[in-house]
């Protein structure tokens, strides 16, 4: 089981013999009692009635009972797979920065094929690329014949569906014929759409998954004559892409489209890359792109450049400033840091003010505990070297910060929540455990994915412990 304190706040651990006597004498009440209380007559259906209920019940409170004594309010040890963080989808190739720092190739970093455009190597994300694709109120046509990818290339799916107004309109993507007569755009265009940005809740993490691919082939590889194109409204966009979007001198850049009515001509493009489905989030291919990008940042917002240093002279605890997934021991976990690391703690709001005001928040300290959540993809301009604690909800962890913060050269160290207290539903998922609930029961997922966060204070502490270690003896 999972420590827990006593009245002189020391761990320990309860002792195993008393809960399972507990357990048992619970169990034995229950199969007892409940029977008695159902009102069954004495003819031989009803005493079959009764005893499928009898087994039925039994059933249902051995998976409770089974999921009370071997699972803990941390990682369920016996119930899971998921005991090691899983390996970053960023780190599996020559051309990727690895995680322990020091096996950085230099490569291929980006490559755009007649079929896609990739960053990084074979295993990183793709986008689609198509010749000819026409924007209608209820279909995404795919004109014509698409050139076939070349030997060695990845061929990269086009989405089913894509998305347009906050995620209120989903439109199939079909091939069919397109008419010359419409409203066609020439040249390399990269066109988004507003998939996994729903009206009225921006969501940093998504915007950056699809503008900086696109900078990247706009800017950085393929030239300043490759157009942008968004499929949303500019009040849609967030406070931070749109500083984003300016630090880069692109907010006037980037054509804002309406997805036409049934009576106006259909919106096509010659030749376009497409963003709009999920990635791995590995859209930045090396410490040399990370580093141009921050550099390019921190020079719009005038921050100096600076790498982080050991040992810290602050920690910051940067929760969410609305929605779900807050850190509800967030004051306890202050605590334990001002103890062990012996620094004053400073608290914080992510996601506030514009686009340099965040950008400054993680760039001036160097250790930082913060939920999971879009706000994190600040982290890219951070300072190297610098410490981040994720901490996820109950039931609930993806590699997201870990791979697209793979190149910057932060460590991330990711801290599994406590099962919330009082909070039933949770404890009935916990049956499922973290593994089951996250890769397979999508509605356990997303429950779990909407609940306040508990950090875990015992591993918190062995985390910071086994940082110190490693720190003390030259090793980051």
């Amino acid at each position: 089981m999972h420590p827990v304190c006593d009245e002189v706040g020391k761990m320990r651990r309860p002792r195993r013999r008393t809960v399972m006597r507990d357990v048992r004498v619970w169990l034995t009440g229950c199969l007892m009692y409940v029977p008695q209380r159902l009102h069954f007559g004495g003819s031989g259906g009803s005493s079959a009635q009764f005893q499928f209920a009898r087994a039925l019940l039994a059933f249902l409170l051995f998976c409770l009972a089974f999921e009370w004594l071997f699972s803990t309010p941390s990682l369920p040890r016996s119930l899971s797979r998921s005991l090691v963080s899983p390996q970053s989808a960023c780190g599996k190739g020559e051309n990727n920065y690895q995680q322990d720092h020091h096996h950085y190739h230099h490569g291929r970093r980006y490559s755009l094929q007649n079929s896609s455009f990739c960053i990084g190597d074979w295993t990183s994300d793709c986008f689609p690329r198509v010749q000819g694709i026409c924007f209608s109120s209820d279909k995404v046509r795919i004109c014509g014949k698409q050139p076939n990818h070349g030997v060695g290339q990845k061929q990269q799916e086009l989405p089913r569906f894509m998305r347009f107004n906050g995620e209120q309109l989903t439109v199939p993507v079909v091939k069919a014929s397109c008419d010359k007569g419409w409203h066609w755009i020439s040249g390399l265009s990269l066109v988004a759409d507003q998939r996994f940005l729903p009206e009225g809740k921006p969501n940093p993490h998504h915007e950056a998954e699809k503008l900086i691919p696109a900078l990247l082939l706009a800017q950085r590889y393929k030239g300043p004559n490759v157009s942008l194109h968004w499929f949303a409204a500019k009040s849609d966009v967030s406070v931070w892409a749109q500083g984003f979007l300016d630090a880069f001198n692109l907010l006037d850049k980037v054509r804002y489209h309406v997805l036409p009515s049934r009576t106006d001509d259909s919106i096509c493009f010659e030749d376009a890359v497409l963003f709009s489905g999920p990635t791995q989030v590995c859209y930045i291919p090396d410490m040399e792109t990370n580093a141009w990008l921050r550099a390019r940042v921190l020079n719009h917002c005038s921050i100096p450049s600076v790498n982080a240093s050991w040992p810290v002279t602050q920690a910051v605890i940067m929760d969410r400033n609305k929605g779900p997934r807050q850190l509800a021991n967030k004051h306890e976990i202050g605590d334990l840091l001002g103890k062990i690391l012996q620094v004053p703690v400073k608290h914080l709001l992510a996601g506030t003010g514009s686009f340099c005001d965040q950008v400054q928040e993680v760039s001036q300290d160097d250790f930082f505990v913060v939920p999971h959540g879009s706000q994190n993809v600040n982290f890219l301009f951070a300072r190297p070297g610098a410490i981040v604690i994720e901490v996820f909800p109950y039931l609930f962890y993806n590699d997201a910060l870990h791979n697209f913060t793979h190149a910057t050269g932060i460590e991330v160290h990711p801290l599994m929540g406590l099962l919330p207290p009082g909070n039933m539903m949770m404890r009935f998922y916990s049956m499922f455990g973290w593994d089951i609930c996250y890769n397979h029961v999508r509605w356990c997922k997303n429950y779990a994915r909407h609940q306040a966060i508990y950090g875990d204070r015992f591993k918190l502490e062995q985390i910071i412990q086994s940082i110190q270690s490693q720190r003390s003896h030259g090793l980051n």
